[in-house]
C-alpha cells in the first residue's frame, strides 16, 4: 500500500489541508488533480471529502464566534442543490471527459486569480451563479472553494469571519457528501485507512494554520497557491490527453 505514489499523495494532502485551514479554500484544487494522477479518483475524492470536512468542522468549532450564521445557511442552501447535481453528474457522465473538463476549469481558475484579480465586486447574479457552481464543483471533485470565494469575499468582509464561515460550509456539505458515499459504495477499507492515517497530521496542520493565520501575508501565500493550482491542473490535463 505504501508505494512512492501513495506517500506523495499523503504529502500533497497535507499541503492542501494547510491551505484549506489557513484561508478557507484553495486546498482541494491543488490536491485533487495530483491525487487523481497518483492514486486515482476513487481514492482521492472520498479522502479529500473526509479530510476537508474534518478540517472545516475543527476550524468552525474552534472559531464559532466568528461565523456569520445567516450567510452560512444561505450558502449551504444554494450550494446543496449544486452538490446533489454534481454527485449525479459524476456517476452519470464518462469519467475521462469529466477529468479533462475539471483540469481545464482548475487551470482557468488559477490563471484568473493569479493574473486577472478583480477588485470590482460581482453583481448579485454572478455571486449566486458562482455559489451554485461552487456546489456543482464540490459534488464533482470536492473543489468548490474558488467559486465560493466569489460570493463570500463580497459578503464576509472580516478575514476571521471569512475563514470561520467558509470552513463551516465545507464541514456541513462534506458531511452530507460522506453520507452519500456510504450508500453508493464509495467508502471502502482503503479510503477509511488512508483517511485515518491523515487525521492526526491534519489536526496538527489545522492548529499550525490557526497560529499562522494572523501573522502570514495571505496575499503572497495565495499567489503561491494559485501557481500550484495551475501546475496541478496542467499536469492532470497533460496526463489525460
Amino acid at each position: 500500500m505504501f508505494t512512492t505514489k501513495y506517500v506523495l499523495f499523503l504529502l500533497v494532502v497535507m499541503l492542501a489541508m494547510f491551505i484549506q485551514s489557513l484561508v478557507g479554500f484553495g486546498g482541494n484544487p491543488i490536491a485533487m488533480p495530483l491525487g487523481i494522477i497518483l492514486v486515482g479518483v476513487g481514492l482521492a475524492k472520498p479522502v479529500m471529502t473526509i479530510l476537508a470536512g474534518f478540517i472545516g468542522i475543527v476550524v468552525a468549532v474552534r472559531e464559532y464566534k466568528y461565523i456569520n450564521w445567516r450567510e452560512l445557511f444561505k450558502m449551504c442552501g444554494v450550494m446543496l442543490v449544486g452538490v446533489i447535481l454534481g454527485l449525479w453528474v459524476f456517476k452519470s457522465v464518462k469519467l475521462d471527459f469529466l477529468i479533462i473538463a475539471y483540469a481545464l476549469v482548475v487551470i482557468a481558475i488559477g490563471v484568473k486569480k493569479l493574473f486577472f484579480p478583480s477588485e470590482k465586486e460581482a453583481s448579485d447574479k454572478i455571486k449566486y451563479t458562482a455559489l451554485g457552481l461552487a456546489g456543482l464543483m464540490q459534488g464533482l471533485f470536492v473543489s468548490g472553494g474558488s467559486f465560493l470565494a466569489v460570493y463570500s469575499v463580497a459578503k464576509l468582509k472580516d478575514k476571521q469571519e471569512f475563514r470561520a464561515t467558509s470552513n463551516a460550509v465545507w464541514g456541513i456539505l462534506n458531511t452530507f457528501m460522506l453520507i452519500t458515499y456510504f450508500f453508493d459504495g464509495t467508502m471502502n477499507r482503503e479510503v477509511a485507512l488512508t483517511s485515518a492515517i491523515c487525521i492526526v497530521p491534519t489536526m496538527v496542520i489545522a492548529w499550525l494554520a490557526g497560529k499562522l493565520s494572523r501573522k502570514i501575508n495571505k496575499q503572497t501565500f495565495l499567489k503561491l497557491a494559485y501557481i500550484i493550482i495551475i501546475i496541478s491542473g496542467a499536469v492532470l490535463l497533460i496526463s489525460n490527453i
